[in-house]
C-alpha cells in the first residue's frame, strides 16, 4: 500500500514536471529532477504489476516477501533501462547497438542476482 501511494506521489511529480516545465527554457537541475521522478514513478509502477503477475501466476512457489524482492529488483532494472535509453534519445546518442549493449549489461547483472546463493553465516 505504501509503495501505491509512493506511485502515485512520483506520477504526480512527472505530470506536474510535463505540464508546467517549458523544455526549451529549463535548467538541467529540472532535468534530473523529471529523470528521479520518472524513475520512481516507473520504478514502482513495475515493481506492483510484477508482483501481481508472480502471485497470480507462481502462486506456491515461493513466499510472498521473495516476490516482493525480486519484482522491485526487475523493475528497477528495467526502470534504469528506459531512464538510460531516453536519457540517450534526448540527446541524439540512441543507437540499436548501444541500446543492445544496455540491455546485455542489466540481462547478466539479472544473471548474477538469479545465480547469487546466500551461504549460511556469511
Amino acid at each position: 500500500m505504501l509503495m501505491g501511494v509512493g506511485t502515485a506521489l512520483a506520477w504526480s511529480a512527472v505530470g506536474l514536471i510535463i505540464g508546467t516545465v517549458d523544455p526549451t527554457q529549463t535548467q538541467s537541475v529540472v532535468f534530473g529532477a523529471f529523470y528521479a521522478s520518472l524513475f520512481l514513478a516507473l520504478t514502482g509502477t513495475l515493481s506492483i504489476i510484477g508482483f501481481v503477475l508472480r502471485v497470480a501466476f507462481l502462486r506456491q512457489q515461493l513466499v510472498v516477501s521473495r516476490h516482493v524482492a525480486v519484482s522491485f529488483r526487475q523493475a528497477i532494472m528495467l526502470a534504469l533501462l528506459i531512464i538510460v535509453s531516453l536519457f540517450l534519445q534526448s540527446r541524439s546518442l540512441l543507437t540499436w547497438w548501444n541500446a543492445l549493449l544496455i540491455v546485455a549489461a542489466i540481462t547478466m547483472l539479472e544473471f548474477f542476482f538469479i545465480s547469487a546463493k546466500v551461504r549460511p553465516g556469511g
